[in-house]
């Protein structure tokens, strides 16, 4: 008998390549507003901007700041570490990178022949902490689009993974059984902590093979093919 009948599954870093999709956009942005006169190259531009963008998401995800505050304080950053006080020029590196961001066409590996084995025997739900306006984009320019019955968005709501909220209203919205639903993610903190929090079973994605958990998941996985072993 079949355990599960619904999937919640992260896009970002889990099916979609959100790590090379976003250096693509990034090293773009960097060159076509001459970032060169303010850094030594991209790489340096990324060593900053990369630590303190993980940060505040951190903080963004715990409701401490707004998605507003987290694209200005993060894309200021760089700039202020080199002497730079330009809001306008910031503002402006996150409207270019933002809008070529979706228009990448990267997937995890495995992804799309995990999604084709997948489809025919499970309801598939996304469940991401990333801005409205680009996740759809995304998915449809890979061809992820198809696979979904839905797609639910912490700014749906306006809270973030891991709070329990934001999976109670997914499997509300659903219709899904608790006991009939698992998790798949790339995040321990927000993804797997999040789901465990409300007795959800889990599936990590932890193709860095990341130590030292604060649990051991209900699974963990190094390549995505390999959760056709457990579904």
């Amino acid at each position: 008998m079949q355990r599960y009948r619904n999937l919640f599954i992260d896009l970002d870093d889990t099916l979609y390549d959100f790590s090379a999709a976003s250096r693509e956009a990034f090293e773009e942005t960097y060159h076509l507003l001459h970032f060169e006169r303010y850094f030594d190259s991209f790489d340096h531009y990324m060593s900053i901007y990369a630590p303190y963008n993980l940060e505040l998401w951190k903080i963004y995800g715990e409701g401490k700041i707004t998605k507003e505050e987290l694209n200005s304080r993060r894309y200021s950053y760089p700039l202020e570490c080199v002497g730079v006080h330009d809001q306008k020029l910031a503002d402006t590196f996150c409207r270019e990178a933002l809008s070529r961001i979706p228009t990448k066409n990267h997937t995890i590996p495995g992804a799309v022949e995990l999604l084709e084995y997948l489809r025919p025997h499970y309801w598939m739900y996304i469940l991401s902490n990333g801005f409205k306006e680009l996740q759809s984009h995304k998915m449809k320019t890979v061809g992820l689009d198809g696979y979904f019955d839905d797609i639910i968005l912490s700014e749906d709501i306006g809270i973030n993974k891991p709070r329990p909220e934001l999976f109670e209203h997914a499997l509300k919205k659903t219709g899904s059984k608790l006991e009939e639903s698992i998790m798949i993610g790339d995040m321990f903190e927000t993804d797997i902590a999040g789901a465990a929090n409300i007795g959800m079973q889990q599936i990590y994605f932890n193709p860095k093979h990341k130590k030292g958990l604060p649990f051991t998941p209900t699974y963990e996985v190094n390549d995505l093919l390999e959760i056709k072993e457990i579904l």
